[in-house]
């Protein structure tokens, strides 16, 4: 018996850092979106008695950071299940060090995937709990649509979904490190800004797709030698996006369409010079069993 899992990338319609905790954790406010470009996970049970990893190149397999591989683990010691037999293999199609959290998106993934291989009947909020020792992004990757995440990232809220869109996701020839990027951010937690989280709440509350475009922020993109990342968002506008935005600490940017044309020919365009272009639409869910 298999299992195949849906993981879906997100994109950062907000993101602020708030402030730095004595624990080293970073407090944010974010609204985080669900998009159409997927991982998938497939999970079987082998009389190996080992977790087992199998990944395309795009990834190396050190189990020890591989997400997939701890979600499994964090899986196991909840349930007290014992010397389990399986293997995840991992089907990448989420470009890494992008800010798209396809790292949390596998871990989700694995986590609902061996819920249903074992039948385990877990509830949701016990799975959230469990991704949320894995990785801040994990417990919104299991709910996925639009959310704010708060504190660390991991207190959720429901928000009002975005309108059905269209997005065109670049990634440029380079990667931003996690770690790297909180680290510069710390010199500009105090930087004016004149976009706020409730901007984009009430947007998204009017089914104003526009509105909720011109509203999106990261301020990552303060903190980062920028001049691609600024000329990717004036690209994608000047041939067609409503707005465009760094997502996570990068380095992938998007573009916001209104038409799926104006969206492919944009796509089209960047294509030409980049290797990585997806056209994605927005999602109302987060990480799910193909049926």
């Amino acid at each position: 018996m298999k299992v195949i899992v849906n993981a879906p990338a997100k994109i950062n319609l907000y993101l602020d850092v708030i402030k730095k905790r004595k624990d080293g954790y970073h407090e944010v406010n974010m609204i985080m979106q669900s998009v159409s470009l997927f991982d998938q996970i497939i999970i079987k049970k082998t009389d190996k008695k080992d977790i087992q990893i199998i990944s395309n190149p795009k990834i190396p397999v050190d189990l020890e950071k591989n997400t997939a591989y701890i979600a499994a683990q964090e899986f196991f010691a909840f349930t007290k299940i014992l010397n389990p037999g399986i293997n995840i293999r991992i089907k990448k199609s989420i470009p890494i060090g992008a800010g798209l959290a396809g790292g949390s998106s596998d871990a989700a993934a694995t986590l609902i995937g061996l819920n249903e291989l074992f039948n385990c009947k877990i509830s949701k909020n016990d799975l959230i709990a469990i991704g949320a020792k894995i990785g801040t992004d994990v417990p919104f990757n299991i709910l996925g649509g639009t959310m704010l995440a708060s504190g660390i990232g991991t207190e959720l809220s429901s928000v009002a979904q975005i309108m059905q869109c269209y997005m065109v996701i670049v990634k440029p020839d380079f990667s931003i490190s996690t770690k790297t990027a909180y680290q510069a951010c710390d010199a500009f937690l105090n930087v004016e800004k004149n976009k706020t989280v409730a901007d984009v709440i009430s947007a998204l509350n009017a089914k104003n797709l526009l509105a909720t475009a011109k509203s999106i922020y990261n301020k990552f993109e303060n903190v980062i030698d920028g001049k691609e990342i600024t000329n990717l968002k004036n690209f994608l506008i000047e041939n067609g996006a409503l707005n465009a935005c760094m997502t996570g600490t990068g380095s992938a940017v998007y573009g916001i369409f209104d038409t799926r044309k104006k969206a492919r020919l944009c796509a089209i365009k960047l294509k030409m010079n980049y290797n990585e272009v997806f056209l994605v639409t927005s999602l109302n869910y987060g990480c799910h069993l193909q049926n």
